[in-house]
């Protein structure tokens, strides 16, 4: 996910649920295979099951057209072909978005809004203005990091949504950078990220979408089962008919496949991602929204 200076550096030694200035581009998931890029249709046919090699957590990437341009002719037997619509997430990284073209291909959107506890993605307020005016499903995420205080932390995300706080769940972006996670135990972890989750909940109304990835979360959070009724988002390049679920979740509501997606209305690369469901059952958890 790009965030400071670099999406949607992996959220972690390599978000989402996405997400999404101040450190150089973060590392993405070294573990998993970049997916190439192909500009999608809104809607299509999740990419057709394939075996994975013995032991390995994620397959390599496969061809683009495979995973992205076209739906799979038929499902594997017993295989149910399912229908998931996809997205993308911005930030600073890109600069100008033509909204008009890109809501024909994208059906929802994720913006970076903020960092640590003072910063603020010098492009959010034109991104999440844009995305709303082109009747985009829109979320917001905040990239969190552990040695900065906390408190300060939800202020500064949460400030920046009350007025707006968009269609989809806040989320927060969970990925290693550098030497943010040194010295911390996965208990110690997963008490700030509870601390954030609560305080953002308590502004908001909601608790917030974890954007991660199995390297960060398995190895910084001992897979915490506090968090398994959160929304996940998980960041995953891999030629698997889905990704695989880190320990306690039953369900991830998106999944970024992509940090080299190629799509109309914006110029560059830009990550790509699933909602593990189709456009009704998008619109059915942005309605949650409003009831909250």
């Amino acid at each position: 996910m790009n965030h400071v200076t670099r999406p949607l550096g992996l959220m972690l030694s390599t978000l989402v649920l996405a997400a999404c200035t101040s450190p150089s581009a973060p590392a993405r998931e070294s573990l998993e295979a970049q997916a190439p890029s192909v500009a999608p249709a809104p809607e299509a046919k999740a990419p057709e099951a394939k075996t994975p090699e013995a032991k390995t957590p994620e397959a390599t990437a496969p061809e683009a057209a495979a995973l992205v341009a076209t739906p799979t002719a038929e499902p594997a037997k017993g295989q149910v072909a399912k229908a998931w619509v996809q997205g993308v997430d911005v930030s600073r990284y890109q600069p100008t978005v033509k909204w008009n073209e890109l809501k024909g291909k994208a059906a929802f959107v994720f913006v970076k809004a903020t960092e640590t506890t003072g910063e603020v993605d010098p492009r959010f307020k034109t991104h999440w203005s844009g995305a709303k005016k082109a009747g985009l499903p829109r979320g917001a995420y905040h990239f969190f990091h552990p040695k900065e205080d906390v408190d300060k932390q939800v202020a500064n995300f949460t400030r920046h949504l009350k007025p707006d706080p968009g269609e989809l769940p806040p989320v927060v972006d969970v990925e290693e950078f550098k030497k943010e996670y040194d010295g911390f135990t996965c208990a110690q972890l997963a008490e700030k990220l509870q601390h954030f989750s609560q305080g953002v909940e308590k502004e908001l109304g909601r608790k917030p979408m974890i954007y991660t990835n199995h390297v960060t979360w398995s190895t910084n959070f001992c897979d915490h089962p506090y968090f398994v009724d959160h929304p996940l988002w998980l960041a995953a390049y891999t030629n698997q008919a889905e990704p695989r679920l880190p320990k306690g979740w039953t369900r991830w509501q998106f999944w970024q496949f992509t940090e080299k997606g190629q799509v109309e209305g914006i110029d560059g690369q830009v990550d790509q991602s699933y909602f593990n469901g189709n456009a009704e059952e998008l619109k059915g958890l942005f309605a949650m929204a409003k009831a909250n």
